[in-house]
C-alpha cells in the first residue's frame, strides 16, 4: 500500500481504499469526536472544503457512531445531485428532518454553493449561508459566533494539515505501521530502512515540522491526500530503486519538485539549500571542525573534492539542517519579514503595528509625508479612472488610527474543540464602521507593506496587492460616516501634495497648503 501511495498522483481518492487500508491511513483528531457529539445532541452537520481535505474520510470513519445516533449520512453531495440541481440533496435533508433525524453530509464548495442559493422555506439553509459568510472570528467573542439553529457547518479548508500537531501525528502513523516495520526488519539494508530510521529521530522530526509551520505561516496549504503521498515518498523515495541513490534520501525527496503537486513546488520556499549563511556554508564546504561531530546519525562521508558541486552541496546543506545539532542555524538569516509575520500569527504583540500598516498603505498612494499622514488612513482614489496607471490621487476622507483594530483570526465559538486552527493572515479593520470592513493581510501583502515602509516605489507593488488595497479603501469609503472638510491631492510625478480646506458648509475653499 505504501509503495503504491508513494507513486500516486494528485487524483488518488479515498474511495479506492479497502477497509484495512482506510484504517491504516487514519490519523485520529478531535474533529471526529466533535462531529459525533454534535449529531448526538440532535444537530445536522455539513462538512465542506476542498477535494482531498478529508471530508469523506471523516464521515466514513465515524459513520457507525452517526447512524447509531439516528443520523442520515450522505458521504458525497455531488454524487446525489443532478448536474447543478440540488433538489435530491434537499429532498434527503427534508426527509431526515421530517423523521426527526439529524442530517450529516459532505459537500465540496460548489455543491454547497448550489444548496445555499435555495433559502426560502428552509431555515437550516439560511443558517448555512450565514455561517459560510462568517467562517472565522476576529476580536472578542460575540453572540454572532453561535449557531442560530440546529445545524453546524465545518469547513475543513480551514484545517491546514501543515499544522505541526497534525503533520506529526500523520508521520507517526506511517512510521508505526506494523506492515512497514515488518518489511524493514526483513532487510535493513534498503533506502526505506535508512529513511525510516532517520525520520524516527526526534530532532529530525522537529525540524521537519518546523518547515511545515513556515510554509503555513507564509500562506501555503496542503490537502491530507498530498501529505500522505509526500510522507510515503519520504520513506520509499521516488525512483523505486532499492539502493542508496541520493535522490531517494528523505532529505532530497522532500524537495524534489513535482508539478502535479502544489506542495512540492511550495517546498522550494523553505529549502535550507536556498538559504545562505556565509559562516556555516564555509564550514560545510570545507568540512570544518564544527561539523565533524554532532550528527544525529552517521556523519557524511569525507568530501571527494576540495569544492563540492552545486547538487552535492545542496544535499549536504539539507542533511546538515535535519541531522546536525546546529542545523537550525541554516535559517538564522532567513527573510526577517517572514519571521516577524510568523510571530504575529502566533500571538506576538507589536504595539506599533496598526500605525506601521496605515503609514505603509498611505505610502502606496502618496510617498510624501505630510501632517497627519502617520495618524490617519486616507481614502485615496485615482484622479482619472481612465488613466492607467494613475499618476495622481485624491482623498476626501480620512480615518483616525485609533479607530483601527489588528486581529489574528480564530475559529468561532460554535466550533470550539473541532480542530486545530492555525491562522495564515491578520486583519486590519474599523469595528465602529458599518459591516466592519476588513483588509485580510496575508504574508505576500504583509511583505509588500513592510517594503513600502522602507521606501518601495508604487510602480513595484504587485498588482495583486494594489487590487486588495484599492478594494479595502473603497469599502471604507462606502462605510465612512464622516463629512468632507478637507481634500488632499497628490501627483506622483512631481511629488506634490496639496491640502485644501473647505468651509463648514462645503461651498468654498478656506485654505490651500502645499507639501513637497
Amino acid at each position: 500500500m505504501w509503495t503504491t501511495l508513494a507513486a500516486a498522483g494528485p487524483k488518488a481518492i479515498a474511495e479506492a481504499l479497502t477497509a484495512e487500508e482506510f484504517d491504516r491511513l487514519h490519523v485520529p483528531t478531535s474533529i471526529e469526536t466533535f462531529v459525533a457529539q454534535q449529531v448526538a445532541e440532535g444537530r445536522s452537520v455539513i462538512l465542506t472544503g476542498n477535494a482531498g481535505d478529508g471530508k469523506t474520510h471523516i464521515l466514513r470513519r465515524i459513520r457507525p457512531a452517526l447512524e447509531a445516533a439516528g443520523a442520515q449520512v450522505l458521504s458525497d453531495a455531488t454524487a446525489l445531485m443532478r448536474g447543478d440541481d440540488p433538489t435530491p440533496v434537499l429532498d434527503a435533508w427534508r426527509g431526515a428532518l421530517r423523521a426527526g433525524r439529524p442530517f450529516c453530509m459532505a459537500a465540496n464548495e460548489y455543491p454547497l454553493f448550489q444548496l445555499r442559493t435555495v433559502k426560502e422555506g428552509f431555515e437550516q439553509l439560511a443558517e448555512v449561508e450565514r455561517q459560510c459568510r462568517h467562517r472565522l472570528a476576529y476580536g472578542t467573542n460575540s453572540a454572532d459566533e453561535d449557531a442560530r439553529s440546529d445545524v453546524i457547518v465545518v469547513d475543513l479548508s480551514l484545517r491546514n494539515p501543515l499544522a505541526a500537531n497534525f503533520f506529526s501525528r500523520l508521520v507517526d502513523t506511517l512510521l508505526n505501521d506494523s506492515a512497514l516495520r515488518r518489511l524493514i526488519n526483513v532487510d535493513r539494508d534498503t533506502i526505506a530502512a535508512r529513511n525510516h530510521a532517520l525520520l524516527s529521530i526526534p530532532s529530525v522530526r522537529e525540524r521537519l515540522a518546523f518547515l511545515m509551520a513556515r510554509l503555513l505561516s507564509v500562506g501555503h496549504r496542503a490537502t491530507v491526500r498530498e501529505l500522505w503521498i509526500l510522507a510515503a515518498r519520504l520513506i520509499f523515495g521516488t525512483s523505486g530503486q532499492r539502493d542508496y541513490q541520493r535522490s531517494d534520501w528523505y532529505s532530497e525527496t522532500l524537495f524534489a519538485a513535482d508539478a502535479r503537486f502544489d506542495l512540492t513546488v511550495a517546498m522550494r520556499d523553505v529549502d535550507p539549500a536556498r538559504c545562505s549563511h556565509p559562516q556555516w556554508d564555509v564550514v560545510l564546504e570545507s568540512r570544518g571542525e564544527p561539523i565533524r561531530s554532532g550528527w544525529a546519525a552517521t556523519p557524511p562521508a569525507p568530501a571527494p573534492h576540495s569544492l563540492l558541486d552545486e547538487e552535492n552541496f545542496a544535499a549536504l546543506k539539507r542533511r546538515f539542517y535535519f541531522e546536525h545539532r546546529d542545523g537550525h542555524h541554516a535559517f538564522a538569516l532567513a527573510d526577517p519579514d517572514a519571521q516577524d509575520f510568523s510571530k504575529l500569527l502566533s500571538g506576538g504583540s507589536n504595539g506599533q503595528l496598526a500605525s506601521q500598516l496605515i503609514t505603509a498603505i498611505n505610502a502606496a498612494y502618496c510617498p510624501v509625508r505630510f501632517s497627519g499622514s502617520e495618524d490617519h488612513l486616507y481614502l485615496w482614489n485615482g484622479h482619472r479612472f481612465h488613466e492607467q496607471p494613475s499618476r495622481s490621487f485624491l482623498a476626501a476622507c480620512r480615518i483616525a488610527i485609533d479607530r483601527f483594530s489588528v486581529d489574528v483570526p480564530r475559529l468561532p465559538s460554535r466550533l470550539t474543540g473541532c480542530f486545530e486552527y492555525q491562522p495564515d493572515h491578520i486583519a486590519l479593520s474599523v469595528p465602529s464602521l458599518a459591516n466592519n470592513p476588513k483588509l485580510r493581510i496575508d504574508f505576500p501583502l504583509y511583505r509588500t507593506l513592510k517594503r513600502l515602509g522602507r521606501g518601495l516605489p508604487r510602480k513595484l507593488i504587485p498588482e495583486r496587492d494594489i487590487h486588495k488595497l484599492d478594494a479595502f479603501l473603497e469599502r471604507l469609503g462606502k462605510a465612512d460616516d464622516s463629512g468632507v472638510r478637507t481634500i488632499w491631492s497628490v501627483h506622483l510625478e512631481n511629488l506634490d501634495v496639496i491640502q485644501i480646506s473647505l468651509s463648514a458648509d462645503g461651498k468654498r475653499y478656506d485654505g490651500v497648503k502645499r507639501y513637497a
